[in-house]
Parts: structure tokens; sequence; C-alpha cells
């Protein structure tokens, strides 16, 4: 699968929660191998939609492909076995275990070799952790609980990473960090969905952007076109563009 070649479809999709859609016919497609970044006001339907690729929600209407294959009826530990991860939005991890405890228990679909496997591969991509093994996971600086989390996630080996909000609450050091860390995976050949709220920052790295308003597609398209938008720059970035 190249990178022109859709990992995900969204065919008009509408899911939320109890009796009513809150994202509404919803049609966009993501390229294998790419950084998508979703943004939009609060409320917009942006984490109801990534929440949808795993299947957390409830499912009103329309299709979701993956690998050209519908997944939109499959538990979320199926998805997870096709190779979607999901790393939620604020703090997913256990405080008082230490670094490594928590990458044993990120492989906990893994059995015997495979565990060691994925620990060291986890560790070769985020040389950071190996330094910090045997320190508690809550004393860690939020940039570096994001990319343990993120780390996690990764020991069970996805195609298609989802990430709400990546830098939610973090200084803008950790932010840098993390979006420097969300395009290494890209080099790593991995794709990843991105949900943040620091727009121009997750936009920077992407190669495609969408924007959502009110639970549907507002826009999409190349992410330095998105930033080059006057109606993005005056709603998200602070301005119009230079």
């Amino acid at each position: 699968m190249d990178a022109t070649t859709p990992i995900l479809a969204f065919e008009s999709l509408s899911v939320g929660y109890g009796d009513e859609p809150i994202v509404r016919d919803f049609t966009a497609a993501i390229p294998a191998g790419s950084i998508t970044t979703i943004i939009g006001p609060n409320g917009a339907g942006k984490s109801t939609l990534l929440k949808a690729v795993y299947g957390v929600n409830k499912h009103f209407g329309g299709n979701l492909i993956f690998e050209g294959r519908a997944i939109e009826r499959l538990a979320p530990r199926e998805r997870l076995a096709l190779g979607i991860g999901f790393v939620p939005q604020g703090r997913c991890n256990f405080p008082l275990m230490t670094v490594r405890e928590n990458l044993d228990l990120g492989a906990f679909t893994l059995r015997g070799p495979a565990i060691a496997t994925a620990m060291e591969r986890a560790l070769g991509m985020f040389p950071l952790l190996k330094a910090k093994l045997n320190v508690l996971a809550g004393n860690l600086s939020g940039g570096e609980q994001q990319i343990l989390e993120t780390a996690m996630v990764l020991e069970s080996s996805p195609k298609l990473l989802l990430l709400d909000e990546p830098s939610l609450g973090l200084s803008p050091a950790n932010q840098d960090q993390i979006f420097e860390t969300i395009a290494d995976l890209r080099r790593h050949g991995l794709t990843v969905l991105v949900v943040e709220q620091n727009a121009h920052g997750a936009l920077q790295i992407s190669d495609t952007g969408i924007v959502m308003e009110l639970g549907r597609l507002f826009m999409t398209g190349p992410a330095a076109q998105i930033i080059s938008d006057p109606r993005i720059h005056v709603a998200y970035l602070g301005g119009a563009p230079a």
C-alpha cells in the first residue's frame, strides 16, 4: 500500500452517543504512510470521529473502511488486532508504576518472545525512555509521559495510530517534542491520524489537514493549503496569513 492509497476511508459516517449523532455524513480518506491532522472549534466532533475509528462510541450510519474492509461493526479489540492503535486524550499511563512496568503492560496482547521484541523496538524508537526505565511514570515530564503512552500503544505494532490531543496541557517545549515524535513515526512508515488543538504546530508536520465544524466536514486538503487559507488563519491560527 503506497502513500496515495487510503488506509482508512469514512463513507457518509454518522457517529455519536445516546440517541443522536454528533458527527453526521462524514466522508474523507486517510492516505497510508501519512500524517493527517483534524482541527476545528470545541464541540465540532473531532474526538468523537477519532473514537469512532477505534469503536468506542455509537454508530448511526455510513461505513468505515480500513484496508478495504468495513470495520464499523467490529469491537475495539478486533480493530486493535487489525492494526489500529489509539492514544486517548489526557494522561493514560500508570503513574505509580515504572516506565518498564508500563511498557510491560503495553505488550499485554503479546506472548512469549514477542514481548521482549516489542519492548526493544519501543526503546529503539524512543531512546529517552531507556534511560528512565526505573523511574515512576508519574515523575516524568508531561511530554515524556505522552511519549511513554505512545510507546505503549506502538508495542502492538499498529498500522494506523490515533492520537487525541497529544499536546494538550504541555509546555511549548514539550509540545515541540511531541510534534517531533509524531513526525518520526511517519518516517517509520506509520500512518497517523491526529486531533489537535495546536493547529499550527500539528499542520506544520502533517501531509493532510481536515477541518470540522458542527459535526461535519468543512474542508480537507494538503496541510500547507489549509495553513494558507485565510478563513482558517482567522479562525484557528491567529489572524491573516503573511
